[in-house]
């Protein structure tokens, strides 16, 4: 079985209609929704069959506070905005069937089809290729076992899907799915291309130099 856990703050809107779509996939699963103390009433959003885990906001706390609930062998970070591909569950399951390999994700692209956004994609999914590096958005999945050996995610305000795949690189091998996981560009219409061009590969150049994340975390704002 897959536990999905979706990290939730103030979503209420847009749950409803992920909860409906991850109904109807197809594979066994459990639905964790994770929330950090929503106030516009997403937790009453998160209706049976999925199961609510609550926690101080984070994201990287929440989506512990979600593992620790998981029945599942394979844990399956979702971001609310993102939605899988047809036959998401399978596809995982596949990758995982060779023990080499403890995690992975899936290829990455927006919801709209401008030049900006297909770049973004394409620099998304070289550094997944060249590095095996995923970000939350592109759906992280992980062995639970190995999860729980690492200690889970790092209590980080940022970055935390990037550290947590270092880690994971040194216990096996991460698959990429090249069927892709289609993320909404909210941010992009909400912020602009050039204030997204400049946060993310700004901060993310940032923080490979080793620049801590709670430092970067205070330029990145909340499109919600």
């Amino acid at each position: 079985m897959i536990s999905i856990v979706v990290p939730v703050l103030n979503e209420r809107e847009r749950l409803g209609a992920l909860l409906g779509e991850l109904e109807r996939l197809e594979g066994g699963r459990e639905v964790i929704v994770a929330d950090g103390g929503s106030r516009d009433g997403t937790p009453g959003a998160a209706a049976p069959p999925a199961r609510l885990a609550a926690s101080p906001p984070g994201r990287a706390r929440q989506m512990n506070a979600g593992a620790a609930l998981a029945r599942g062998e394979i844990l399956l970070f979702l971001h609310c905005d993102t939605r899988l591909p047809p036959g998401a569950l399978a596809l995982v399951e596949e990758a995982l069937r060779d023990p080499a390999f403890v995690g992975g994700g899936f290829r990455h692209r927006f919801d709209r089809e401008d030049r900006f956004s297909r770049f973004i994609s394409w620099s998304a999914n070289t550094r997944t290729r060249l590095w095996q590096t995923f970000f939350g958005d592109q759906a992280i999945f992980v062995r639970r076992s190995v999860f729980e050996r690492i200690g889970g995610y790092a209590g980080l305000p940022l970055f935390e899907d990037w550290e947590l795949c270092t880690r994971l690189k040194r216990e096996g091998r991460l698959a990429c799915i090249p069927a892709p996981a289609v993320t909404s560009a909210r941010r992009i219409g909400a912020w602009g291309k050039w204030r997204c061009f400049r946060l993310w590969w700004g901060l993310s150049l940032l923080y490979a130099l080793g620049v801590p994340a709670e430092r970067l975390a205070r330029f990145y704002g909340d499109v919600r």
